[in-house]
């Protein structure tokens, strides 16, 4: 599903987010991303969508492999098909990112929307993500009239409303309770059992301490656990 190769990738002022990092993510597994503030969790979730790129000049490379006839590679993958990429795979951030003049259903249609979906269908979608976080009673409420939690569910439900392959998520949990963090942590356990790959950035040890899933960490830019490929 996600192989990185010996990926390096340098910012301004010789700044390395991530150094000679290797590791492969099977499909249908649920891994965790640990470190502390800093230690490059987001800038490895950007190279998987390719909002960012490897060092070319290091020899790295990372490849996503959705399917066998649809695989994306960071050393071939041009720009006009990134787009492409994300359309296979949903995208969770810490600050939810809704539309503010835009109510759930909206929020949540809007990919398909753009898409071209027809309206049968999108209806169908949209309700089929709206009841997988628990939220279709909310469909018509207003971000701003949601509490945190909410908020949260219906940035999920916008992530899985075209069944992506993959699930990304960056600290999702950052800037919610215990109790609705712990409520957002079992809809992603949902969501890998329903057969969708999930990777998640995060900080809090009350999800990844005696977790039956597998954890990268990562520490100044280093992966601690390498895998053997």
């Amino acid at each position: 599903m996600i192989q990185f190769l010996h990926v390096t990738k340098t910012y301004e002022d010789d700044w390395k987010a991530l150094s000679d990092v290797t590791f492969r993510i099977h499909k249908g597994e649920f891994v965790f991303l640990t470190g502390h503030s800093g230690a490059g969790k987001s800038t490895l979730l950007k190279l998987v969508y390719m909002d960012e790129r490897p060092d070319l000049d290091r020899g790295g490379q990372l490849m996503v492999h959705f399917t066998q006839n649809l695989v994306f590679d960071s050393k071939n993958t041009p720009e006009r098909s990134v787009q492409t990429l994300r359309r296979h795979m949903g995208i969770v951030f810490q600050d939810f990112k809704l539309l503010s003049d835009r109510n759930v259903y909206e929020n949540v249609a809007l990919a398909l929307r753009i898409s071209g979906v027809n309206p049968k269908e999108m209806n169908a979608k949209v309700f089929e993500a709206l009841a997988l976080v628990g939220i279709s009673h909310k469909r018509l409420a207003m971000p701003y009239t949601l509490s945190g939690g909410e908020q949260q569910r219906v940035a999920i439900a916008r992530a899985m409303v075209h069944n992506p392959y993959l699930l990304l998520a960056d600290e999702p949990t950052g800037n919610l309770d215990p109790e609705n963090a712990a409520d957002v942590f079992r809809i992603f356990k949902e969501i890998n059992a329903r057969g969708t790959t999930v990777v998640m950035a995060t900080h809090n040890p009350d999800f990844y301490l005696n977790s039956p899933f597998r954890r990268l960490s990562l520490r100044h830019g280093e992966l601690l656990n390498r895998d053997i490929l």
